[in-house]
């Protein structure tokens, strides 16, 4: 059965929820940002998606070498 959305798109999108909430963990002002463009739609759901990884990763890096 085909589906008329892209199933790797639906699974970014279902997962942008979770990234956000994981990187107001680690950079709550960035995280309120990003959710302001998640809830504007100002950005392309893999941008999106992508964006929040390397910010993770980012943050992640950040909170260690501290």
């Amino acid at each position: 059965m085909m589906l008329p959305i892209d199933l790797d798109l639906l699974e970014k999108r279902i997962a942008i929820p979770a990234l956000l909430a994981e990187l107001s963990y680690l950079n709550e002002h960035r995280s309120v940002e990003l959710v302001r463009v998640w809830g504007e739609k100002t950005m392309a759901i893999t941008s999106l998606y992508d964006l929040l990884l390397k910010e993770i990763q980012v943050s992640s890096c950040q909170q260690q070498a501290n």
